[in-house]
């Protein structure tokens, strides 16, 4: 009888397997980012956007957690405080890399569009300098229309007018101003106005959106020719990136490279059509030089940036130049 019980049981077995439990879902996997402005400016509100879609596109899989900007850590700071795991992650101007990674603020210096750009392996290329110096550079969120102007106290005429003007800068902008014959100031972005206000700089170099508010009655007037590209590299450390799921992390550079730049550019126009408004409102003269000087102010300032990049990386300036530069 209990041969026969057991060899029910075993029959019983193979035709109903037991099943486990059902596997529990991998728990969201959540990193700490600092960005180089915070929330309240025109910029961190672009920011806000970009987080929230990707929040709401891995919702119970990858989250970023922003704590904050310049407040919690100091601009030209945040790479590197992610780069020793400090901080697991930063949106940030590629120039304030260049401590790290020499070649970094090349990423300004483009005429192209970020389409144009992400055809020539650029990407792929930026990922593998930074990964060389222990940064994982996830992608950019890229503004072809935000370019950068100079913003001055008082109007100028001509080229020759920058000579010894003390003009605020971000590292990427020095070689342009010096080769105007301004003296370049390099200033993290919260010091502009009060560098303004006492005098220590003559005018600051910027994109457009939210200077007419925040800078109200100190600018002038503006020099109309804008230059380069603004853009923001979305870095992170390594060990921490690690923690997130390969397939995850697969997803998540395929959203920030491939799905948001569109919707991330499309995001400035409104802000851009309003800060040049907001200029012309507020009185601030754009400065236009002649047709010649128009093409020379161009070529200098391209030509500035460029020689300086190579100077320092003669091979890595050069490919890079021939991926952002027409």
């Amino acid at each position: 009888m209990k041969k026969v019980f057991l060899a029910t049981t075993m029959a019983l077995a193979v035709s109903f397997p037991v099943f486990s439990p059902p596997q529990a879902f991998a728990e969201e996997v959540t990193l700490k980012l600092v960005s180089m402005l915070p929330k309240k400016t025109a910029i961190g509100a672009t920011f806000n956007g970009f987080i929230n879609r990707l929040n709401e596109k891995f919702k119970g899989e990858f989250k970023i957690d922003w704590r904050g900007g310049p407040e919690v850590v100091p601009q030209f700071k945040q790479p590197n405080t992610v780069r020793i795991g400090a901080v697991d992650m930063t949106l940030t101007s590629p120039s304030y890399a260049n401590g790290i990674l020499n070649v970094s603020g090349a990423a300004n210096y483009s005429n192209k569009q970020y389409t144009e750009i992400k055809s020539t392996g650029y990407l792929d290329y930026m990922t593998k300098l930074h990964a060389a110096k222990g940064l994982v550079y996830i992608g950019e969120l890229p503004v072809s229309k935000l370019l950068f102007h100079v913003f001055l106290k008082k109007p100028i005429k001509t080229l020759s007018d920058f000579k010894g003007l003390k003009i605020r800068v971000f590292p990427a902008i020095a070689p342009a101003m010096k080769a105007l014959g301004a003296n370049p100031i390099v200033l993290p972005m919260p010091a502009i106005y009060t560098a303004m206000e006492r005098g220590v700089v003559s005018g600051f170099v910027t994109g457009v959106a939210g200077v007419a508010k925040q800078f109200k009655g100190l600018t002038k007037a503006y020099v109309a020719q804008g230059f380069y590209r603004a853009t923001f590299h979305l870095l992170a450390n390594p060990k921490t990136w690690a923690k997130v799921p390969a397939a995850t992390r697969a997803k998540v550079i395929d959203f920030v490279r491939n799905v948001e730049p569109a919707t991330y550019e499309a995001s400035w126009d409104a802000r851009l059509e309003e800060g040049y408004a907001a200029l012309k409102k507020d009185g601030v003269q754009a400065v236009r030089f002649s047709a010649a000087e128009t093409e020379k102010f161009k070529q200098i300032v391209h030509n500035a940036a460029w020689d300086a990049v190579k100077k320092k990386a003669p091979k890595e300036g050069a490919k890079l130049q021939k991926m952002l530069l027409k």
